[in-house]
């Protein structure tokens, strides 16, 4: 049984510890909940890990007009005495009253390391401070309130869900935060890129063989016009492979442009990363591909994205952060003939775009 955190509207601003994350998407996914605080007049402190593009990416959504009270603050590198005493003596600089342990990982990814942390940060900095987070976390029995919780939401419904239970009643869960203005803006305008290629994910197994896209693009009719982003070495590698008859765009830049062009874009075909939720939250519509996870757990079947997956292997659904065989076989055995099928299918739905 969850025990509930003492909150009350009408008391002065309390200070949330939250995090600890690694991934856009599953920051964007906590986002309607550090919102809903922010509008509360909390201030809410995320803790990131290091070495990721996430302090940019917090500035690229719209927190509303309390987004003052949001502040992010980077996890110490491991081995590195001189940034932990750091990361410690920042720690120490407020006072928290919450610390949240956010349960966007499966049970199988999840990090002991974190909980670990954070109950000795908050024994040195916060001894008043109440630590909560899922009850199925590994360590789990360092929190003060280990809350039920259903892994096999969506991940946004699923944060949304866990943290009603050590705060005050959030009632319906409200969708995604939305992207700065420079970013929407673009979705008033016809579509630059009528499918938008994102082969890139931030694990080996999220990945779909590079041959596989060469059989894809030569099925995608001519007349679309087809772009593909990334970071450099994603797109050097799409470079190297993508066939020289047809025009392809390759494109990458900083994290607003790569976003800017979901927005840009009739259809995305997308891994099980990041831009499947920044798609789902631009309203763009789209192709998914999973393996290692089921997409149930991942993005909410109302949204724009549709996932393409078949649970072929024994071991899939393993939801773990490395592939245990030989090779990624749940990745790879995507048939690009189907793929292309459902992206055509997309494109045909899609407005006309004035040429």
């Amino acid at each position: 049984m969850a025990k509930k955190f003492p909150y009350s509207r009408n008391q002065a601003r309390k200070t949330i510890v939250y995090g600890a994350f690694k991934g856009m998407g599953d920051l964007l996914c906590a986002a309607p909940v550090i919102a809903s605080e922010l509008s509360r007049g909390r201030a809410i402190k995320l803790l990131l890990f290091p070495g990721s593009a996430l302090s940019g990416f917090v500035k690229l959504l719209d927190f509303g007009q309390n987004s003052h009270n949001l502040s992010s603050f980077q996890l110490p590198a491991s081995g590195s005495l001189t940034k932990r005493l750091s990361f410690l003596r920042q720690m120490a600089s407020f006072q928290a009253d919450l610390v949240w342990i956010s349960p966007h990982a499966s049970r199988e990814a999840s990090s002991w390391k974190i909980p670990l942390l954070l109950w000795l940060v908050k024994k040195l900095c916060w001894p008043s401070a109440v630590l909560a987070g899922a009850w199925d976390e590994r360590l789990s029995t360092l929190f003060d309130i280990r809350v039920p919780l259903d892994r096999s939401l969506p991940l946004a419904l699923r944060e949304w869900v866990a943290y009603s239970h050590v705060g005050d009643s959030f009632g319906q869960f409200p969708g995604f935060v939305p992207f700065i203005e420079s970013i929407t803006i673009h979705k008033k305008c016809p579509p630059t890129y009528d499918l938008l290629i994102a082969p890139g994910a931030n694990a080996a197994n999220r990945l779909w063989p590079l041959p596989h896209y060469v059989s894809l693009v030569q099925m995608i009719p001519p007349e679309y016009r087809i772009a593909v982003v990334g970071l450099p070495s994603d797109i050097e590698k799409m470079r190297q492979v993508l066939p020289k008859n047809r025009r392809i765009e390759l494109l990458t830049g900083t994290l607003e442009e790569a976003i800017s062009l979901i927005a840009q874009s009739g259809v995305i075909l997308s891994m099980d990363s990041g831009n499947a939720h920044f798609a789902n939250a631009l309203n763009t519509p789209g192709i998914a591909l999973f393996g290692k996870a089921d997409p149930a757990s991942i993005i909410p079947e109302t949204g724009t994205i549709r996932p393409f997956y078949e649970k072929k292997f024994p071991c899939q659904p393993c939801n773990r952060a490395y592939c245990s065989q030989p090779q990624v076989y749940c990745m790879d055995s995507i048939p690009p003939e189907a793929v292309a099928k459902a992206l055509v299918r997309l494109l045909q739905n899609t407005s006309p775009v004035i040429r």
